[in-house]
């Protein structure tokens, strides 16, 4: 029994419909790729950003006590070396207000489960504000590095 041309057209639209099913199922498993390559760069970025704020936060007692010794060694409050030191706790206390308005701790990406109810671009979203929450974090480490290290040396020297 013959099909005839009947037959051959419903193969080639079956094939078709197949094909395209084929890139729908491509296109699904980049785009999670992606989102899910976008989610790990944010947990990176997160854990770079609060190990750096728990590393600071342990120099935040060094900044006090450096701060202490210069005073108690007669160091003017007006003196560079004060201001200094006073601007890096100044500039810590500011960024950790920032992150934390910025993200609260039961949403994305402090709530990692939460990525998986965003599309891509809210991730990139939430990427790009990471990237400018570690630039933050990196300057307050220098301010505490340098403020540091002059109030240290000024102590030597004393």
């Amino acid at each position: 029994m013959d099909k005839g041309p009947y037959t051959h057209h419903l193969k080639l639209h079956q094939a078709a419909y197949l094909h395209q099913i084929e890139n729908l199922l491509f296109f699904v498993l980049v785009s999670c790729e992606s989102q899910n390559n976008i989610h790990e760069q944010n947990v990176n970025l997160l854990n770079e950003v609060i190990t750096l704020h728990d590393e600071l936060m342990v120099d935040m007692k060094e900044l006090r006590s450096l701060k202490s010794q210069l005073e108690e060694a007669g160091i003017n409050s007006e003196d560079k070396l004060l201001i200094d030191l006073d601007n890096a706790r100044s500039s810590m206390m500011t960024f950790m207000k920032e992150f934390s308005e910025e993200f609260p701790f039961d949403k994305y990406p402090m709530d990692k489960d939460a990525y998986k109810d965003m599309d891509k671009a809210a991730l990139s979203t939430v990427n790009g504000k990471l990237i400018d929450q570690k630039k933050s974090i990196d300057l307050v480490s220098e301010l505490f590095e340098i403020s540091m290290l002059n109030a240290s040396d000024a102590i030597k020297n004393l």
